[in-house]
């Protein structure tokens, strides 16, 4: 049977980390118990002239770099990004020149903020084709560029990049087990981005988590279910969380022991599609994560996407 290994994990976040103190004001101030509530304490920003492509090849060094694999002998790249989208030329192409992937056929993927597991599904069925043997998927977002200046979103909202190395019957690293995908045009409409292209959302706070629980909690159950599981059969739970409120809402929803949700937003902030790939790489990094270790992400996508990944690191 084909395996899909995960090689290498990677991550970058651009400049120094920034507290609060360091931010632009608000237009209203917050109270204490509002920057609680918020639950970010610093975060990173992208400078001048750190672009999209540049983030990704940070993270996509170290990831190869880690597995062994040089640029050059890449086949596939997969780019998520939305939050610095343009209609041409895209991004992806680029990012394959600035590491030396001059023979991977490389493109961009959107799917909002669960982008990169997107990426992680359409890479394992590709690679399971048997026409490719190693890829790289990557998410690079300058998710602050995407916040009303002054607006709450501005203490939440941060930049960063994360990648993943696979590769087909490589015989070393975790393993991609299972992915589960969803999407529900009827949710299309509850965000947007104003001319000024800044992030709008159309739905209370409150039930944009419990939107964002509930679909996580489907898919996560759908996963486990049909890999003969349970919670407690997972070691790890890593989502991509987006806010505080929907980091409660979803430990409230799934079956997940506290102790064994992982999520770095309150020193990371959103980073967007990226948030899984630079959490793990946080926490592998730092030994909490062990090889062989079963880990369970999930994320949520305006549009409205939803995904699940079950692995091995």
């Amino acid at each position: 049977m084909t395996r899909i290994s995960l090689t290498g994990f990677g991550s970058h976040l651009p400049g120094t980390p920034l507290t609060d103190d360091a931010l632009p004001p608000l237009d209203a101030p917050l109270t204490e118990a509002q920057a609680q509530r918020i639950g970010v304490t610093r975060r990173h920003w992208a400078g001048e002239h750190d672009t999209v492509p540049g983030m990704a090849a940070a993270a996509a060094e170290q990831a190869l770099h880690r597995a062994g694999t040089p640029a050059a002998d890449l086949d596939l790249i997969v780019l998520a990004n939305w939050t610095g989208r343009r209609y041409i030329p895209e991004l992806a192409p680029r990012l394959a020149t600035l590491l030396g992937a001059d023979r991977a056929v490389a493109f961009d993927l959107c799917c909002a903020c669960a982008g990169f597991l997107y990426g992680l599904a359409i890479t394992d069925s590709l690679l399971r084709t048997g026409r490719y043997r190693r890829a790289l998927v990557v998410a690079s977002e300058t998710t602050s560029r995407r916040a009303a200046p002054g607006s709450r979103a501005s203490r939440v909202y941060a930049d960063g990049a994360g990648a993943f190395v696979l590769q087909r019957d490589a015989g070393r690293g975790g393993t991609l087990l299972d992915h589960e995908l969803a999407t529900d045009g009827e949710q299309h409409g509850i965000m947007d981005v104003t001319e000024d292209g800044h992030v709008r959302t159309h739905l209370r706070q409150r039930e944009l988590a419990g939107l964002a629980a509930e679909s996580i909690a489907r898919l996560t159950t759908t996963l486990l279910e049909r890999n003969g599981l349970s919670a407690d059969d997972v070691d790890w739970f890593v989502p991509h969380t987006g806010t505080a409120g929907i980091h409660t809402a979803v430990r409230r929803r799934l079956p997940f022991r506290p102790e064994r949700i992982l999520t770095n937003f309150s020193t990371v902030g959103n980073v967007s599609s990226a948030a899984v790939p630079v959490a793990l790489d946080h926490f592998v990094s730092r030994g909490l994560v062990k090889p062989g270790q079963l880990v369970l992400s999930a994320s949520v996508g305006t549009g409205w996407y939803a995904a699940a990944t079950l692995y091995t690191v």
